[in-house]
């Protein structure tokens, strides 16, 4: 699945960026549980963001 909504890619298990055609960064995430939602958003944002985006 191809997304730019956050809260749909929290529920994958490992997340792809990609920049001008290639993965620029990959985070590959646990199992989801509905209960670890805001943990995993914090996590990914951070991720996000270490990669400039």
């Amino acid at each position: 699945m191809v997304t730019h909504d956050l809260k749909a890619a929290l529920r994958a298990d490992r997340l792809l960026y990609l920049e001008d055609g290639s993965i620029a960064g990959e985070l590959s995430l646990p199992e989801y549980r509905q209960q670890d939602e805001k943990r995993r958003e914090v996590q990914v944002n951070a991720w996000l963001t270490s990669l400039e985006w």
